[in-house]
């Protein structure tokens, strides 16, 4: 130990990953009633996501209690936890699209990390295109800005269409939270209203082994669905790229 190094310091040199360095630093600035408190909502953040991975939680289940949680927590409590701060500056805002990239939660000893998280960022009048999803589930928490956010149910899937029905539409603002799964809410869209905007992301894929592949994303042009009896639309399914010109850039 160099003199004047106190044990704290060299262990922070010691390690050599930035996320262990910032879970540590984050931890001792939190008070103790709040350090148990953050510790309880990342264990159970880690358990729930555990649970649906392992298929001892319904997926809907799983979107009813991990948004219970995340209510719970203050939203300048998850910026700090994720060091949003620091990742924003960093974070490209491409023209036509949505920004990414991964923005993790503090690691708790013991516990495998079975979900991943991520930072999106989307210039005012961009989005995140319409699109459904197969084989996972995700939470999705708005840091800053205003998006119009959508949500469809898929009630069927054709070969070359989606058979949805309007779930959500509302303005969604700092705090505000939705999520998908295969069973409910499962196509959305947001359009960044208000920007620069961001969301955090909670995400855990491969719920089914027996499918063969982690994760699917169903493009879908929903302004051209055809309407159908009961408000339900036939959305025909698109290329990707397609979804960036009708849908990326308002």
């Amino acid at each position: 130990m160099s003199q004047g190094a106190t044990r704290r310091e060299v262990l922070l040199q010691a390690l050599t990953g930035y996320a262990l360095v910032r879970t540590l630093l984050w931890q001792d600035a939190l008070a103790g009633p709040v350090k148990q408190e953050a510790q309880a909502w990342l264990s159970r953040t880690h358990q729930l996501c555990a649970d649906v991975r392992d298929r001892k939680l319904a997926p809907r289940e799983w979107q009813r209690q991990v948004e219970a949680l995340f209510h719970r927590v203050p939203l300048s409590e998850l910026l700090r936890a994720i060091d949003a701060d620091r990742l924003k500056p960093g974070l490209e805002l491409p023209d036509d699209r949505a920004g990414a990239m991964p923005a993790p939660l503090p690691r708790i000893e013991g516990l495998p990390r079975v979900f991943g998280t991520k930072l999106f960022g989307l210039a005012q009048g961009r989005a995140v295109v319409p699109h459904g999803h197969q084989n996972m589930v995700s939470m999705h928490v708005v840091l800053a800005g205003e998006f119009h956010l959508r949500h469809f149910e898929r009630v069927e899937s054709q070969p070359e269409h989606l058979v949805l029905r309007p779930s959500i539409d509302r303005v969604s603002g700092p705090g505000d939270l939705s999520s998908i799964s295969d069973p409910h809410d499962n196509v959305h869209w947001l359009v960044a209203t208000k920007g620069p905007a961001y969301t955090f992301d909670l995400i855990v894929d491969r719920l089914d082994p027996a499918l063969g592949f982690a994760w699917r994303l169903d493009y879908v042009d929903v302004d051209g669905a055809e309407p159908l009896a009961g408000g339900l639309l036939r959305a025909r399914r698109i290329e990707f790229e397609e979804a960036l010109r009708r849908y990326g850039k308002t």
